[in-house]
């Protein structure tokens, strides 16, 4: 698997390597390292092995060292500088406004042929020319090209976070690359719809949803209301995930001056500029001491650590990709057993009315919001009434990735001899030693015991 982050935040990756290895695959996940070392890691019998960026790995003469990294800071400000202005309108050259793919391409491919894979899984569209740059490595060798799998984690064209530049270079890359790949994943119905429309693809792609893995679920030593000191008979509403303006957290901090007696939690992975816009909010507003900042727990704990809070919180705001499908939070609310209030965003409004799991609110509209908590918290056991077993199991990882193994062993011919379920935590990092080349890492770290 190859994604173009540090991984160890992303969820769906690290669930389907967990997932796949249990499955009796050898999975490993090349991602981006945080430092200058090449580093591995654990997760359950699955690897992930991290690349320095090559404008990171040092030079043994400083003085090259310096000078390099001044023309690397010179070549970003130009490019930032192009993809502001111009760019907006004139489409520039595509190998400069996505050299970050390009880098990947020179830190990874060689070390994934190495890897010598049955199969290369691309983790979002940043990961489909490194794959394909990986594979074309392994042909250049004397070897055959493996299959390929372009996972699809949003529709890029409707991409509004990317500036025009980088999103039209992007969506160029993608169509001009997306058939090479022999199958195509994504996470939800309405994307498989969209992809295998514009792409006019030979076969439909495979739904696999972002949902929480029950098999590794574990119980967290604490929970959210005690952590934040407050006493069961306090509404509590909590929104876990990322912080953005289009994440339309802004509503439910304003919504408190009508909701006096409610407190909101917001789980988020560190702080950001928006987090401080939205204390600073509250504390102008006069309710602080009612917003409350924590960290993100591990992705086995989070619905064991929800499970105190009253109401889940989704609150996107009208852009293309909230439209077409549901957050992982989404099931992870469920899980929790507790309801939802979520904005009208097309897919995730039907969802929520169709199964009955919470209210819909006028996205960005406070008056709507305090509305739609008002009537959760007036009988919550109406809306925990729709998370019956059956559709708790299909909104698992576990159900969704039932869809994964097939095309695995299908593009492969192989068939994994599955395991015990392994235990769904990261390890600490271990540094490869230098010198060390890469096929000797693998063996040894794919030759090491599990924790079952």
């Amino acid at each position: 698997m190859i994604v173009l982050n540090h991984v160890t935040n992303d969820s769906r990756v690290l669930k389907g390597a967990w997932y796949m290895a249990d499955q009796g695959w050898d999975v490993v996940i090349f991602g981006w390292a945080p430092k200058s070392d090449v580093d591995h890691i654990d997760v359950g019998r699955a690897d992930i092995v991290r690349f320095p960026r090559p404008v990171n790995q040092r030079h043994p003469n400083r003085v090259i060292q310096k000078l390099r990294r001044y023309g690397i800071k010179a070549r970003n400000y130009a490019r930032q500088g192009w993809i502001m202005t111009i760019g907006q309108v004139i489409p520039g050259p595509s190998s400069e406004i996505l050299r970050p793919i390009g880098l990947a391409k020179i830190a990874m491919s060689e070390a994934i042929a190495d890897f010598e894979p049955d199969l290369i899984h691309a983790q979002d569209f940043s990961a489909l020319p490194v794959a394909l740059s990986a594979a074309r490595k392994l042909e250049s060798r004397g070897g055959t090209r493996p299959p390929m799998i372009y996972d699809a984690h949003e529709f890029l064209p409707g991409q509004a976070n990317l500036k025009r530049a980088i999103r039209r270079s992007l969506v160029a890359m993608e169509r001009s690359i997306i058939k090479q790949f022999n199958a195509v994943v994504t996470v939800s119905p309405k994307i498989a719809e969209m992809l295998h429309e514009n792409h006019n693809l030979a076969k439909h792609p495979v739904v696999v949803q972002n949902d929480p893995v029950l098999a590794a679920s574990r119980i967290h030593p604490s929970d959210i209301r005690k952590d934040l000191g407050l006493a069961a008979d306090i509404p509590l509403m909590v929104y876990s995930g990322g912080i953005a303006p289009q994440r339309g957290i802004m509503v439910a901090v304003k919504s408190l001056t009508a909701l006096p007696q409610h407190h909101l939690a917001i789980m988020a992975p560190g702080e950001n500029a928006h987090l401080i816009q939205l204390t600073d909010k509250a504390a102008e507003l006069g309710v602080s001491d009612r917003v409350h900042v924590l960290p993100f727990v591990s992705n086995a704990e989070v619905t064991s650590y929800l499970k105190s809070a009253d109401i889940g919180l989704i609150m996107n705001t009208h852009h293309v990709n909230h439209e077409l499908s549901t957050p992982t939070k989404f099931s992870e609310y469920a899980h929790a057993n507790i309801p939802i209030v979520v904005s009208d965003v097309k897919f995730l409004a039907a969802e929520t009315r169709r199964l009955g799991m919470g209210e819909v609110f006028i996205s960005e509209d406070v008056e709507s919001f305090v509305e739609a908590v008002k009537k959760v918290s007036a009988d919550k056991a109406k809306y925990i009434a729709a998370y019956v077993p059956e559709f708790l199991q299909e909104r698992s990882w576990e159900a969704q990735c039932e869809r994964l193994v097939p095309l695995y062993q299908e593009l492969t011919g192989l068939h994994g001899i599955v395991q015990q379920p392994s235990v769904f935590k990261l390890s600490e990092p271990e540094i490869k030693p230098d010198g060390e080349n890469m096929k000797d890492f693998y063996t040894k770290f794919l030759s090491a015991e599990t924790t079952a």
